[in-house]
């Protein structure tokens, strides 16, 4: 079978996307099922992917017809698309995949106007895409729901992929320590619900810090200040600090030594900090609605969005009650390895293949 991967970005690749690409290309492009493998990505983000794969640039400035001209000029049996954007291979079948649900569920949601409308483009966007394509891969039964009983979309033409991670050689979770800290992470921007969070610290015994991981994107600057704002207006700008992006292994260090991770997310597909953070064994406590619960089931605790004082009441079990933390911990360490890259890999193919039987 000869895969085309076409990533029609405009250039930018969110570093849950990149890692996506540097954990999945490799695995396809070396499984006997695949003859050749093709990764189309904007000029500039080749370096993502590791030497070896047969990677191509392409300029966004040229427009999608270029890219569909070089992808048609490989010959591919069929074409991957993971970003739920809408592209005509001609007579070759697609596979698009869902992997973003804010545009699609609060697309404006604390955002200012410019970018809420940018998001109903995307969603507009990716609901063509999902009509148009053969194939649909969604990334959690969350996904999978909302394109068939949103969107109309059979449900025989939805497949289901979750994402995998990285084994983290960590049993059950940390002693909580004498100076706690709560982790999370994630790009800065309204859809995090970030503000649950701050609104809690206050709550919360007064050494218990806050670590919060990643930048700020194109579009929030001012959910960030009023975020800041917040802090300040709260006393609480000693508690809480913005870490900025993290590498892969400053990731892994702040899951295994923090005394709990906090998911407060208003929108996930498939959240990857999520499995990362269980991967670690870390205590979490997360939002319950979906698709929070898919992933923890029983190894968080939860807390309903906005409820400040119900995220409070789950933190003090989370760092306060031992035998909750060993128990959280060795669930959380023992449903992650549900999730595996060499499983996504498989079952990814296994997508592909079935729209050309």
């Amino acid at each position: 079978m000869r895969i085309a991967v076409a990533n029609p970005t405009a250039g930018g690749l969110s570093g849950g996307y990149r890692k996506y690409l540097r954990r999945l290309m490799p695995l396809l492009a070396g499984d006997r099922r695949v003859s050749a493998l093709r990764i189309f990505v904007p000029h500039g983000a080749a370096s993502v992917l590791e030497s070896g794969l047969d990677v191509r640039g392409w300029n966004p400035a040229d427009g999608l017809r270029t890219l569909a001209g070089d992808v048609a000029a490989f010959g591919a049996d069929v074409v991957f698309v993971p970003t739920a954007r809408h592209m005509s291979f001609g007579q070759t079948p697609v596979v698009t995949m869902v992997r973003n649900m804010e545009p699609l569920l609060v697309p404006f949601g604390g955002n200012t106007w410019v970018e809420g409308l940018r998001n109903v483009a995307r969603a507009w966007d990716a609901q063509r895409a999902c009509r148009r394509a053969t194939r649909i891969i969604a990334v959690s039964t969350h996904v999978r729901d909302f394109v068939v009983g949103r969107w109309g979309i059979p449900p025989e033409r939805v497949g289901l992929v979750y994402h995998g991670v990285d084994p983290v050689p960590v049993g059950a979770a940390q002693p909580r320590g004498s100076n706690p800290i709560l982790f999370t992470a994630g790009s800065i921007r309204p859809a995090r619900g970030l503000e649950d969070i701050v609104r809690t610290l206050p709550l919360l015994d007064p050494e218990v810090r806050l670590v919060v991981a990643g930048d700020v994107n194109r579009g929030a600057e001012p959910y960030a200040r009023r975020l800041h704002d917040m802090i300040g207006t709260l006393g609480l700008r000693d508690r809480v600090r913005f870490a900025g992006l993290l590498s892969d292994q400053q990731m892994t260090e702040a899951f295994v030594g923090c005394a709990a991770f906090v998911m407060t997310s208003r929108a996930e597909a498939c959240p990857n900090t999520a499995i990362e953070a269980m991967s670690a064994g870390t205590v979490t406590v997360s939002v319950d609605h979906p698709p929070m619960p898919e992933f923890f089931g029983n190894a968080a605790l939860y807390y309903s969005a906005g409820d400040p004082a119900g995220l409070a009441r789950q933190l003090r079990v989370a760092l306060d009650d031992d035998s909750a933390r060993a128990r959280l911990g060795r669930a959380a360490a023992e449903r992650a390895r549900c999730y595996t890259w060499s499983t996504t890999s498989d079952r990814t193919i296994r997508e592909l293949e079935r729209v050309l039987s």
